[in-house]
């Protein structure tokens, strides 16, 4: 495994010039996992929203802003002739219709008309020339495994990473992850409650040794 493109960290859908609708990912995790694909020195694309993770600075890495959900697909289909396909970026499921141009008055109510995000990765799973692997993030609060299998089977995925909280224990914009690991033939790998070091590691790990025993 040579080549790695990776999303990470979340994406954020206008209003207006100063007002949109994001969510609290802070780009931990993703950068995490971009540190053990340099330790295997995996050359890697990464394709980041808005993080508050420090950027690791090497050769093996290259970094792409790209806000929004739509300007991320753009990014990630320009960049998908890669071994592996990480996507790890919290995408907004929605974006408004119209994005006003100039700064929208305070009102006693504000109607938005908002409209179905791009789905990234199930478009970069369905490409005719796919990554040659395709790992996916699910962040559930309930039913995990089902809805983590339906979401590997819909988005044509090789891996799935399920995310999900423990005894309340906050998850996003924390130093430490919970969850396991579906592959492709549906058996689930545990990873656990671990920094997000420690995290990653058991990640590109686990598919790393797959590859090779694939």
């Amino acid at each position: 495994m040579k080549s790695a493109l990776i999303t990470i960290g979340a994406t954020r859908e206008f209003i207006d010039p100063v007002r949109y609708i994001s969510n609290e990912s802070s780009g931990l995790q993703g950068m995490a996992i971009i540190e053990e694909l340099i330790k295997n020195k995996i050359k890697t694309i990464c394709i980041y929203g808005h993080i508050t993770a420090k950027k690791i600075i090497s050769p093996y890495v290259k970094y792409i802003e790209a806000t929004t959900g739509k300007s991320m697909l753009s990014a990630a289909k320009k960049h998908s002739n890669v071994d592996l396909a990480i996507f790890n970026a919290a995408v907004s499921d929605y974006r408004v219709k119209e994005t006003s141009s100039i700064k929208i008055k305070k009102k006693n109510t504000l109607n938005l008309s908002l409209i179905k995000n791009t789905d990234i990765l199930l478009s970069i799973s369905s490409m005719k020339k796919r990554p040659k692997i395709v790992l996916g993030f699910a962040y559930e609060t309930n039913n995990y495994k089902k809805y983590a299998k339906k979401k590997l089977i819909e988005k044509n995925c090789d891996y799935i990473v399920l995310n999900f909280p423990i005894n309340n224990k906050k998850i996003f914009s924390s130093n430490k992850n919970n969850g396991l690991i579906l592959d492709r033939n549906f058996n689930w790998i545990d990873i656990g409650y671990l920094t997000k070091k420690k995290f990653a590691k058991k990640i590109i790990q686990h598919v790393i040794k797959d590859v090779h025993d694939y």
